[in-house]
């Protein structure tokens, strides 16, 4: 018995790029944009905006592995 996999990302029909095929893959959306937004109503990153670039960097790569992770590649254009 094979389990067939699921993806969150695909191709976009028109244009470049790919977004969300699934509503796993809307919910990472809005997971990584609550959490970008909340970067900047958080009180002490305001002392060190340091951190509140680390921070950011920091949760776009894991969004952008989430996304290649996800992403179906076997779609052909």
């Amino acid at each position: 018995m094979t389990k067939e996999r699921s993806y969150w990302f695909g191709r976009k029909r028109f244009g470049w790029g790919i977004g969300p095929t699934s509503w796993q893959g809307w919910a990472s959306v809005a997971v990584y944009s609550a959490l970008m937004i909340a970067t900047a109503k958080v009180g002490f990153l305001t002392v060190h905006p340091v951190w509140e670039v680390v921070l950011r960097l920091a949760l776009t790569v894991v969004f952008l592995g989430v996304m290649f992770a996800t992403f179906d590649r076997s779609e052909r254009m």
